[in-house]
């Protein structure tokens, strides 16, 4: 399909869109016009009074209400678009620059701000009036994320896609479909709240006449309290509606997806905005697991990484050999998908597909440049830093800033210090010291039984008895003493955890601690406790060793 045809067919359904935007209101006001033409031509064409014109007005006014208050009464939330950081022009000129040069060759007007944010995204906003017919000041947002993981020819192809859609006036009908949207959304999010309240006002009327009932000795009535009437039909009425225009806008913006990745790969090249399509899915799985592994691992504990590496530590993790191979893969390997009729994006691969099926172009003379996109950024270390200060929740401010090493041991030894209160709750239970020097005392002197049986067990190990207990006892007795043992090396830092990009952080034992202890500890829990191998090996770890920086 040519160009011209798809674009023709992408405004025909804009157009559409526009209509049913119009249509919403208009199913709104035709209810209240023709609920009160109803009671008019009631009034006009009864010749007197009588009951049933008073319970028509009423059911009348119970559905025009909630139309009117909501639909064209209730003020809707705004987004403003200013989260993140702003980059101003002095602060960072070779960003501007960059995004001069592309707006420059894409034909647009250019943004009035630029701000840095977290997510693994970049987006364009125009705060436009009327619904997107009057044009205003224009912003784009840059996720830290993509300036770490791409090069500067990928973000380039980021940055055309974007302003791709201002060539396109896709931001003005954005402006109008999200207007929609936010409309249908939030009139009918607000008639099923009003139905489950007053749903929930009848419940309670309900409970409160059967109590009274129950306390004159009378039985309870069994009563439905309804569906949340006329509200809740209404919010189902409209929903109907939302999915008529949400299958239409959704289809629009995945046409303006394909249009604005054309723009990019003519501006960037063709193969940097394929190779930028294939790397943020797998850039955003990166963050997420670094984010839940790494960047938070020391929140519960009250630890973070020194500030600007709450997000700045992507990097290193992007950097891991390792790491690259994987994320490699994860770009070649793009997931089947198919496209839905409420998406807003075409599935990757689609859009990978139709950007390499382009003939061959290099992009503009001066945009290209393999460099990491992160050297576009002046002091990017003190962005980040101030990043997380607007961006992180106010209990952040109260954690403990520590280096990697040390946020991976310390966390690390507070879950190891968990891992070991069964274990110190049963010695004191019987009248021990907590140490593992009591517990290898505690099993020469033949108290092994004495102390598992203190210890947290299933139902069929509390019930086994003879070698079936013993053996039950001997697997959460080995469990215990290593718990402690872990404890007592790691504690004076005689052992650490070694942080690693790569995989999970190992424990590091001193010269052949780690290849001895596995026997020591079978060897302390045997039948005949043998309790000279680990004492040997902790005496001979005594001396601490430094920790690897």
């Amino acid at each position: 399909m040519s160009t011209e045809r798809t674009g023709m067919r992408t405004s025909t359904r804009a157009l559409v869109a526009v209509a049913l935007l119009a249509g919403f209101y208009l199913l709104a006001a035709a209810l209240v016009v023709g609920l009160v033409w109803l009671n008019v031509e009631l009034v006009v064409n009864s010749d007197r009074f009588h009951s049933g014109m008073v319970k028509l007005w009423l059911l009348s006014a119970a559905i025009a209400y909630p139309v009117l208050r909501v639909v064209f009464l209730t003020r809707r939330p705004r987004s403003d678009h200013r989260e993140g950081l702003v980059l101003s022009r002095e602060q960072q000129p070779e960003l501007w620059a960059r995004v001069d040069r592309i707006t420059e060759a894409t034909g647009v007007r250019g943004p009035a701000e630029i701000r840095l944010v977290s997510d693994v995204n970049a987006y364009v906003s125009e705060e436009t009036r009327l619904l997107g017919l009057v044009p205003g000041p224009r912003r784009l947002a840059v996720g830290a994320p993509l300036l770490m993981g791409l090069s500067e020819a990928e973000l380039d192809s980021v940055l055309a896609h974007e302003f791709g859609h201002y060539a396109n006036n896709d931001v003005r009908l954005g402006a109008l479909t999200v207007a929609g949207h936010n409309a249908l959304v939030h009139s009918i999010a607000t008639l099923h709240h009003r139905a489950d309240l007053h749903q929930a006002q009848k419940a309670a009327e309900i409970a409160e006449d059967n109590a009274y009932r129950a306390a004159k000795g009378r039985g309870a009535r069994d009563e439905d309290p309804g569906n949340g009437g006329v509200e809740r039909v209404l919010a189902k009425l409209f929903t109907q509606y939302a999915k008529l225009y949400f299958r239409v806008t959704e289809s629009v913006r995945r046409q303006q997806e394909f249009a604005a990745d054309r723009h990019a790969a003519e501006i960037a090249g063709r193969d940097a905005t394929a190779a930028a399509l294939r790397r943020i899915p797998a850039l955003g799985a990166a963050q997420g697991f670094y984010l839940d592994r790494y960047a938070t691992m020391g929140w519960s504990v009250g630890l973070l990484p020194v500030p600007g590496q709450f997000y700045g530590g992507l990097a290193h993790l992007l950097a891991d050999p390792k790491r690259r191979e994987e994320l490699a893969r994860m770009g070649l390997d793009l997931p089947e998908e198919e496209s839905g009729p409420y998406d807003s994006h075409p599935p990757i691969r689609q859009r990978v597909a139709a950007v390499e099926a382009l003939p061959d172009t290099s992009g503009l003379p001066g945009l290209g440049s393999e460099r990491p996109a992160l050297g576009l950024l002046r002091d990017a270390d003190r962005l980040l830093a101030e990043l997380e200060t607007l961006e992180l929740v106010p209990e952040a401010a109260a954690k403990r800033r520590v280096d990697w090493p040390d946020l991976v041991h310390e966390t690390l030894l507070a879950h190891a210090r968990e891992q070991a209160q069964p274990v110190l709750r049963a010695l004191t239970g019987i009248g021990l010291h907590g140490t593992v020097e009591a517990m290898l005392d505690a099993l020469e002197a033949g108290r092994g039984a004495e102390v598992a049986a203190k210890l947290p067990q299933s139902e069929q190990a509390a019930q086994a008895t003879g070698r079936a207990a013993r053996e039950f006892h001997r697997g959460l007795l080995r469990e215990a003493l290593e718990a402690l043992t872990v404890l007592a090396l790691t504690t004076d830092r005689r052992a650490h955890w070694e942080l690693s990009w790569s995989r999970p952080a190992a424990l590091v034992l001193p010269g052949d601690a780690a290849d001895r202890l596995p026997a020591a500890l079978d060897a302390a829990v045997a039948a005949e406790p043998d309790t000279a191998p680990l004492r040997t090996l902790l005496a001979e770890t005594a001396a601490p060793v430094p920790a690897s920086s």
